[in-house]
């Protein structure tokens, strides 16, 4: 497959990635949005990190994360903490059933990852993850 021009390659990622967060979400069997499996998996492989941090890694508006995480904390799936170095912050944490959701999403993500790259070689894996750090590198560049 060639691509026409430019814009195909994005099409085709925004393809994949469209059936991929469909999959999960069907798989998880929930009303989670793919925002908030994105916050629960970032604060399940990263926690005490902060809101902000949150903010920074999503892109997302910090009043959107906001409104979130509160949605998150009522369903008994978050927790926020005492900075150890900073009073004023909070930090993310999962409780204990946010803990049972995260290694459930874990579990399906690995399933639905390796589906989609079951006839890949460990060479042609590793080489399309290069391939997209190479893209992400471009744009970094671009400013």
């Amino acid at each position: 497959m060639t691509a026409k021009n430019p814009a195909d390659v994005f099409d085709a990622m925004h393809d994949l990635m469209h059936a991929y967060r469909h999959r999960m979400r069907a798989a998880m069997q929930t009303e989670l949005t793919p925002n908030e499996m994105r916050a629960l998996l970032f604060v399940g492989r990263h926690p005490m990190r902060t809101q902000k941090d949150l903010v920074e890694h999503s892109g997302t508006d910090k009043a959107q994360i906001a409104r979130m995480l509160n949605m998150l904390e009522e369903k008994g799936w978050l927790e926020r903490v005492p900075h150890a170095q900073d009073a004023r912050s909070r930090c993310l944490m999962l409780s204990p059933a946010g803990q049972a959701v995260f290694e459930r999403m874990r579990e399906r993500r690995r399933g639905i990852t390796a589906q989609m790259l079951q006839d890949f070689a460990p060479e042609d894996q590793r080489l399309l993850q290069g391939l997209l750090a190479r893209m992400l590198e471009n744009l970094d560049k671009a400013g």
